[in-house]
């Protein structure tokens, strides 16, 4: 159910970025069928790909993760396609960075709940030195996350 939210708002963010970029005269209009392109990719992100990548005997993935690859596939194929005109890569760009909103999101309260829960005075700390902080935090709790994915779906597989 969660995977529906976030898709939907991802195909949101990239009706955005299209209006923003046709609306733009700064930027390159991009072919429609770049953002055609890009949704066909993350509708393709069911049950199919999940299943097909368990059966290889992979690793379970975030949707951030899946999303991203889908993402830089479409812009890897758009470069490579002679038929349509090369996308700006702003239009990628600014799509993942929506993507990467959400985990620097969670990052960023988890650390707000370190400091509070802890009691912990981070006056005297610059900045640049937090983000740090928080961008090791947000590697730490994906790794983490990912262990207890692959021991779920371990379980899936014993029971």
């Amino acid at each position: 159910m969660a995977k529906k939210n976030i898709l939907d708002v991802i195909l949101k963010t990239i009706n955005s970025v299209q209006q923003k970029n046709q609306q733009d005269p700064n930027v390159e209009t991009a072919d429609p069928t770049v953002f055609d392109l890009i949704r066909g990719k993350l509708q393709n992100l069911d049950a199919k790909s999940r299943d097909k990548r368990i059966a290889k005997g992979k690793s379970p993935e975030s949707i951030f993760d899946l999303i991203k690859r889908e993402i830089e596939g479409a812009r890897t194929e758009n470069q490579q396609n002679p038929n349509v005109k090369t996308a700006p890569g702003s239009i990628f760009d600014d799509i993942l960075k929506k993507i990467n909103k959400k985990p620097a999101k969670q990052a960023l309260s988890g650390i707000r709940a370190i400091i509070r829960n802890y009691n912990i005075d981070i006056t005297g700390v610059p900045p640049q030195v937090l983000q740090q902080v928080q961008n090791k935090y947000a590697a730490d709790k994906q790794k983490f996350d990912q262990q207890y994915a692959q021991a779920l779906v371990d379980l899936t597989h014993r029971y």
